[in-house]
């Protein structure tokens, strides 16, 4: 994997943590208002936090969905790769200073210092590079091979604040690749196109169980072992999970969002802690990164 650049060491300069957060203070330090992202600035505070489908944005805007995803998700430099391992697997996590488009969806609450969080398989021979493109539909893999999902959330005062976790690979990989029910969109280059459910299973049907025993089983533990990695080379130390109102197509036992925001906290023996922002608080489960450490178990390794 080629060496990206290093990120800023954290906290970042001048920053003076407070009781209750300011959201657009946040926006306009981090975004709207950072020298780095001028060319972009006129994107950015027109669409960011607009719940308007990305590719309705990007037709009135007219540019590719792919295009106008990757600047979104694209706002700060990037760290160098961080290895790590999972039942032997190994992996790797990329750090980002900065925002990703998923700002966009109210459930990132928005103080301390942004980060974002990348995973990758670092053995490229284990799965085709186009079949972890196609479940990409983020566009969130920075150009870099091997992507295979990533967290999100706020740095402040010791904690990595977790906001989200996040592997369309690891949770769609069913039906994208075992042709359970009709076609299916992929992401192909710069566009998400809707591809026949045979032609998956064609392509990839015979990587299925390399992705099971990799990835797709324990991927919320690989995705919680990036987090790890990243905090320990930081000097984070503890991790939180946040903890929302579920929807009701989300209340539902065994679905994803209440194994990672409900379940997960449990497991991790964190404790509840309520952040302020603007007229709002969050509430997030946290834990000291021994703890977390723990749970993941032997499975686990770091060089």
């Amino acid at each position: 994997m080629a060496a990206p650049v290093a990120q800023p060491t954290l906290p970042m300069p001048g920053f003076t943590p407070e009781r209750v957060h300011d959201p657009d203070a946040f926006l306009s330090r981090w975004v709207y208002d950072n020298p780095a992202l001028a060319a972009r600035r006129d994107l950015f505070t027109r669409w960011l936090t607009d719940p308007t489908p990305r590719e309705d944005i990007a037709e009135q805007v007219g540019v590719p969905l792919g295009e106008l995803l990757r600047s979104f998700n694209s706002t700060a430099p990037l760290g160098e790769p961080l290895p790590f391992g999972y039942r032997s697997a190994p992996f790797a996590t990329v750090s980002m200073a900065g925002t990703c488009d998923d700002v966009a969806d109210g459930r990132w609450p928005l103080f301390g210092t942004p980060m974002t969080l990348r995973c990758y398989l670092r053995d490229l021979s284990l799965l085709p590079q186009d079949m972890v493109e196609a479940a990409d539909w983020n566009f969130m893999d920075a150009g870099l091979p091997g992507f295979l999902g990533y967290l999100y959330g706020s740095v402040h005062e010791g904690t990595l604040y977790l906001a989200g976790l996040q592997s369309d690979l690891g949770v769609r990989y069913s039906y994208l690749f075992q042709g359970r029910g009709g076609g299916t969109e992929v992401r192909v280059g710069d566009d998400v196109v809707e591809r026949p459910a045979e032609e998956m299973v064609a392509a990839y049907g015979r990587y299925v169980p390399v992705l099971r025993r990799t990835f797709q089983r324990y991927w919320i533990q690989i995705m919680l072992g990036a987090a790890v990695t990243w905090a320990r080379s930081a000097g984070v130390s503890r991790i939180g999970i946040l903890r929302f109102p579920f929807r009701s197509e989300e209340d539902v036992q065994g679905h994803v969002v209440r194994r990672v925001y409900a379940e997960l906290p449990e497991r991790v023996s964190g404790v509840d802690e309520t952040v302020r922002v603007g007229d709002e608080s969050h509430l997030y489960s946290v834990a000291p990164i021994a703890s977390v450490e723990s749970y993941l178990g032997t499975r686990f390794s770091r060089p």
